[in-house]
């Protein structure tokens, strides 16, 4: 009898290490891809406040640090998206003539600061410096998602600097970039419901004519933002400056919680 029972517990015991290890593992398989991370800072150029002349770049992301093959990944996105910003500012011809410029941060920082030195040599009374900020920083990161804001600011002449955010999804196990989009299971109802909210923010009634208030509609339509992100609250909608109102307006965002947006959103593909 006794045998019997020390038999049982024995076997209990192991059918309990033998659950407690699954478990550990299936735990394993459920986190992200990188485990460490840090503010990586690369500033290049100089302004001459005092003669208002000058060319400078500051980047400053957030990245994993890991030398996994994720964060390897994610790190490779955020450096062509920053190198192809700031090729966005310098002309073909002068990208062309530096192929390095689509290679690294420093060889388009070059051809920026060139394009700078091209328009002073036409224009050498134009005052003011050329400025190119990007700044980038995790929105949330769960197991299965990373999510990520990118704040672009720049001064290249004119009336005023501009400004816009944009936001990304990384895929946690991969490191692959995934469309927002791909978490919008009803489009016609997220449509519905985002200019619900839009009007209640700028407390507009359902009849008021969105463009007579002075808002960008693209064909006499209203539209979602092309920036939203999943935080812990909800889903936030940011719409940037010249978007869908004047610049004067600044940036209009709102967070929409999961709560409204049931059968609307896959939050389960985040979280």
């Amino acid at each position: 009898m006794i045998l019997r029972q020390l038999a049982a517990l024995s076997l209990g015991t192991l059918l309990f290490w033998a659950c407690n290890q699954s478990s550990k593992k299936e735990g394993a398989d459920a986190r992200v891809g990188f485990q460490k991370g840090e503010i990586k800072k690369e500033d290049y150029g100089s302004c001459d406040t005092a003669a208002h002349k000058g060319v400078t770049v500051l980047v400053s992301l957030w990245q994993p640090t890991d030398s996994s093959a994720v964060a390897s990944k994610i790190r490779q996105i955020l450096t062509e998206k920053t190198i192809k910003r700031l090729n966005s500012y310098g002309d073909s011809a002068s990208i062309a003539a530096n192929p390095g410029a689509s290679g690294s941060v420093k060889a388009a920082f070059d051809v920026f600061e060139k394009n700078y030195n091209d328009f002073k040599e036409d224009f050498p009374d134009a005052p003011g410096c050329w400025e190119v900020e990007l700044h980038g920083d995790t929105v949330m990161i769960t197991s299965k998602m990373l999510f990520y804001q990118l704040d672009h600011y720049s001064f290249t002449g004119g009336a005023h600097p501009n400004s816009f955010t944009s936001f990304h999804a990384f895929d946690a196990k991969t490191g692959e970039e995934v469309e927002m989009k791909s978490f919008v299971q009803d489009s016609v109802a997220l449509l519905s419901l985002v200019e619900k909210k839009f009007r209640e923010l700028g407390k507009l009634t359902p009849e008021v004519d969105l463009e007579d208030e002075g808002y960008f509609l693209v064909d006499h339509k209203f539209f979602i933002p092309a920036n939203y992100v999943f935080t812990q609250e909800g889903v936030l909608f940011y719409y940037n400056p010249y978007e869908i109102a004047a610049y004067v307006r600044g940036a209009i965002d709102f967070t929409i919680p999961y709560e409204d947006l049931k059968g609307i959103i896959r939050k389960d593909a985040a979280f």
